[in-house]
């Protein structure tokens, strides 16, 4: 039985890097994600978030505690287990202590939160990650954290790479509420790679011979650099880490 409980926990040195905490000190065992939406190596688990990284819990049963009475939402709903992996542009509120972040990637591929307003925090950005036909001449679009959003064929107008951005309601209801084209001249936060958390205008999308994959140019304050086209998200021009 103690072998079973391990498998649901790694070793603090073992945590993966976008946990973002230090390998020394503290609980020298930490929670696994449960599966999810996000994989676990592009993850935090809630508890990991609330007692490692923000301290808004001291002990797992504080933790629990806190989830259990309904204080912590993870992008508008009530978590039922604080195992779930948080990870890219989740969204997790406290409202009693008017606390609201949204996940990102910065340098190192660490998740980050960055403080949202009451009114961000009902919101999600997506990015489509890819698109199905499904019955009745619906499409679906299938999303970067696993959900997914019908349209009307006739209302099609994504791309994969796109942003859409849902306003969440209760009991997991979502609308459009805007959409971000990948275009140039588009503001783009990267995700991953190696300008992680770095943000910049779209200059242009480069083909490749094969099945090599595209790559894009971002020009930023600093300069231009070239990642993946697949590490880029689509944001507005206000989105800023910090």
């Amino acid at each position: 039985m103690a072998s079973h409980g391990k498998q649901r926990h790694l070793k603090r040195m073992a945590a993966p890097l976008s946990m973002g905490i230090a390998h020394k000190g503290g609980h020298v065992w930490l929670k696994k994600p449960v599966a999810g939406k996000h994989r676990e190596r592009e993850s935090i688990p809630l508890v990991v978030f609330l007692r490692e990284r923000m301290h808004f819990a001291e002990t797992l049963r504080q933790a629990k505690k806190l989830v259990n009475a309904g204080e912590v939402l993870v992008d508008g709903l009530k978590p039922s287990d604080v195992s779930i992996p948080l990870g890219l542009m989740d969204v997790v509120s406290i409202p009693k202590l008017n606390s609201f972040y949204r996940l990102v990637f910065v340098k190192g591929g660490v998740l980050f939160p960055i403080n949202v307003s009451a009114e961000k925090a009902g919101e999600k950005l997506c990015r489509i990650a890819g698109k199905t036909m499904v019955k009745k001449g619906k499409i679906q679009l299938n999303l970067h954290d696993g959900r997914v959003y019908l349209i009307e064929k006739e209302e099609d107008r994504f791309h994969p790479g796109d942003t859409i951005v849902l306003k969440l309601g209760g009991k997991g209801k979502q609308e459009l509420k805007g959409f971000l084209k990948m275009e140039k001249g588009a503001s783009c936060y990267v995700w991953k790679g190696r300008h992680c958390g770095a943000t910049g205008k779209l200059e242009e999308i480069i083909p490749r011979a094969g099945s090599r994959p595209e790559e894009a140019r971002l020009k930023t304050e600093g300069g231009e650099f070239t990642t993946l086209k697949d590490y880029l998200f689509v944001v507005d021009e206000h989105f800023k880490i910090s």
